[in-house]
């Protein structure tokens, strides 16, 4: 009997003080007074509010951070959301926004992870094309080939790898480059190489090269119905 008593006596202040809890942290004084937003540079006022108004319940004990993170996450320049509370009444989200890398088949941004997202950027960048799930690799294609450009102070503006997985590259002085389905990296190193005693010599404005054949390239000139010209490199295998 005495132990009965007992269990029913921690009970009652069991239920005694989970009232008071509840009714404490119902108090005016935890209602959420401010929202701090740290990383953000794309993401505006008013998108904030937005996500505010539209998806943040509940007070300082009761908010559910993980849903509002999600509800930041959905906003078009956020990657990441992190949201923590601080004592009585704040939030902080910290936001990391996705860095834009180029532009993705003309309707999205692909950023510096390969991932692809739909945001609008006035920004100067790169355009990358390529089947569905190929960003990453086209993006690493992309950055390979600037870095073996470097030489000629040349930048590729456009990298397209199609249906057939062929690649081809838009300069930054118009010029085309057909790279093919193998060995893209090689073949235009090769002819970065050979550069200097081939393209640099040439007097005439360039529409295309085709770096696809084993020992040379077609050179493409720009408003010209002639057969294109085959490049032969002494000495070496383009």
């Amino acid at each position: 009997m005495a132990s009965l008593t007992k269990l029913m006596l921690w009970g009652t202040l069991a239920l005694l003080l989970w009232a008071s809890l509840t009714w404490l942290s119902r108090l005016p004084m935890f209602d959420l007074h401010e929202i701090k937003i740290l990383g953000a540079h794309h993401v505006t006022e008013q998108q904030v509010k937005l996500v505010v108004q539209q998806r943040l319940y509940g007070n300082f004990f009761s908010t559910d951070l993980d849903a509002t993170s999600a509800a930041f996450i959905k906003l078009p320049w956020v990657r990441e959301a992190a949201v923590r509370r601080v004592w009585p009444n704040k939030l902080v989200v910290t936001l990391q926004e996705h860095e834009a890398a180029a532009r993705w088949n003309d309707d999205a941004l692909v950023n510096s992870y390969g991932e692809v997202y739909r945001a609008a950027s006035d920004a100067v960048l790169p355009s990358l094309n390529g089947p569905d799930g190929s960003a990453p690799e086209v993006l690493q294609a992309s950055q390979e080939f600037t870095q073996i450009l470097q030489p000629l102070k040349l930048n590729p503006v456009k990298v397209e790898l199609n249906d057939r997985r062929s690649w081809s590259v838009v300069l930054s002085n118009g010029m085309r480059l057909a790279l093919g389905r193998e060995q893209a990296q090689q073949r235009l190193a090769r002819w970065v190489a050979v550069y200097p005693m081939t393209m640099a010599q040439l007097t005439v404005p360039v529409a295309e090269i085709d770096l696809r054949y084993p020992k040379g390239f077609a050179v493409h000139l720009l408003a010209s119905d002639k057969k294109p010209p085959v490049v032969q490199a002494q000495g070496k295998s383009v």
